[in-house]
Order: structure tokens, then sequence, then C-alpha cells
């Protein structure tokens, strides 16, 4: 340790000084070394991101008002892949409304997703039946039309999914999305033309329609496979036609032959 040196008059004066000066700044540079703003910002929710309240049996989604709500909610998590979510908000709306027939075909579309082939199957033959119940009250009801086409086509009823297509057009203006279906109605029963015709009717109302254009190309390609193949079944079964027609004859020929030459010897 240093002695510290006696200090007189106005050396002492000038020495506090100092020290004094001294001790600020050093007091400063602490101050400043433990206040770092951006260290002090809370990441606490705003009142936007608070969670909603809870639907009562299932505290993994929100609550709605009514079924509708809760099929909203499902459509919304099923665009967002949160299926699982989904699905519990489909089973709330049929809680609340067990006829309901939306709930039941979009239930059956996320259980196919997950692969729960069953318990999809189950939900799209719901909605069938419930559709069915719908246009044959209301004949005119192109809304039920198009969901009952939907759940045909879902459970490869195919061309009962083309009869309701065609006969939801009749009561609604054309548009692209339903011609569209209709041409993937027509293309799993291989009828290639009829595909190629809805399509061409999509891209006619909506020219920008991409999935029409490529599903057009790809009925194209298959209507080309089938009329390939319809004129080699044709192209082999003139030419087994020829050869029966051929044996035919010969067997003919040999009859006469032997009739001949037995007629010879009497």
């Amino acid at each position: 340790m240093c002695p510290i040196p006696f200090l007189t008059g106005s050396n002492m004066k000038a020495t506090l000084i100092a020290v004094a000066l001294f001790c600020l700044l050093c007091g400063l540079a602490s101050c400043s070394s433990r206040t770092d703003p951006t260290a002090q910002v809370s990441s606490s929710p705003t009142p936007a991101n608070l969670p909603t309240e809870a639907a009562p049996d299932n505290p993994q989604i929100p609550q709605a008002k009514d079924a509708a709500g809760y099929v909203t909610m499902g459509n919304e998590f099923y665009r967002k892949d949160q299926d699982e979510q989904a699905v519990t908000a489909y089973k709330e709306a049929l809680k609340l409304d067990p006829e309901y027939a939306e709930a039941y075909l979009k239930l059956g579309l996320v259980y196919h997703v997950l692969g729960q082939k069953k318990e999809s199957d189950a939900a799209y033959d719901k909605s069938v039946k419930l559709y069915q119940r719908t246009v044959k009250a209301d004949a005119k009801n192109a809304d039920a039309q198009l969901h009952l086409a939907e759940a045909f086509y879902q459970t490869g009823a195919y061309q009962k999914a083309v009869d309701a297509y065609k006969h939801a057009l009749k009561l609604q203006d054309p548009d692209s999305e339903t011609y569209y279906n209709l041409g993937d109605a027509y293309t799993k029963l291989a009828r290639y033309k009829e595909a190629m015709g809805a399509y061409q009717h999509a891209l006619d109302l909506d020219p920008d329609f991409f999935r029409a254009s490529e599903a057009l190309e790809r009925a194209k390609s298959g209507n080309e496979r089938v009329e390939n193949a319809r004129k080699e079944f044709e192209k082999q079964r003139a030419k087994l036609r020829t050869q029966n027609n051929n044996q035919t004859n010969r067997n003919t020929n040999q009859a006469n032959s032997n009739n001949a030459r037995g007629n010879a010897n009497h």
C-alpha cells in the first residue's frame, strides 16, 4: 500500500476536486452498464393476441357461438394444416347440430387426410344421407346439390356425382369450379371426352384457371390412350374375324372336297 502524502492548502483542494470528478465518472459508467433499454422490453401479449375463451369440453380450441361458427373454425384450422383441431371443431359443431351435413362432409375430408379411412367413410356416408334428404325436400337447392355431388365423389360414387353436378349447373349460373369438379368426376369414370368438355367450359369461364388447364391436358392424354386402345382392339377383332372366316372357308372347302370324292366312289 502506497503512503498517502500529506496535503495542505491549494494542493489539498485540487486533489479533492480530482477525486470528486473521478467518483462521478465511475458512477456514470456503472449506471450506463446496467441500463440496456432493449433488455427491459416486455414480450407480454397485446389484447389482440390474448387467447379467446375455450370451448367447454375442448380446451384446445376457442368457443364458438353456434354450430356454423365451429364449422368455420374447423375450415380455418384445416386451411392451416391443423387437422386435429379441425376434427375437434367439426365434432363440436355436430354436438350442437347432429344433422349438420356440411360438418360431416368436412369431417370426412379431414379424416381422409389423417389416413383414418373408416372414420372418413362413415362421415361421408352420413353427409350423403343428409344432403339427399335436403335435396329431396328442396330440389332447387343448388348448394345442397353441389355438396351432395362432392359427397358422392368422395365416396367413389362418380356417376352419381356427375348427375348431381349437372343438376346443380341447371340451378345456378355456370361457374368454373363446378365444371372443373364435373370434369374430375368424368375423369374418374375414364370418360375423357366428357371430361375434356367440362374442363374446357371451366377455362372458357376462367382462362387463368391453371388447374383446369392442367386437367384438360391430362384428359386429352387419357382420351388418346383410350382411342389408341380402341383402335388396337378393333384391329385385333378384325384380324380374328378374318382368321375365323378363312378357317370356315377351309372347312367348307374340305367338306365339299370330301363329298365330291364320296360321290365319285359311288
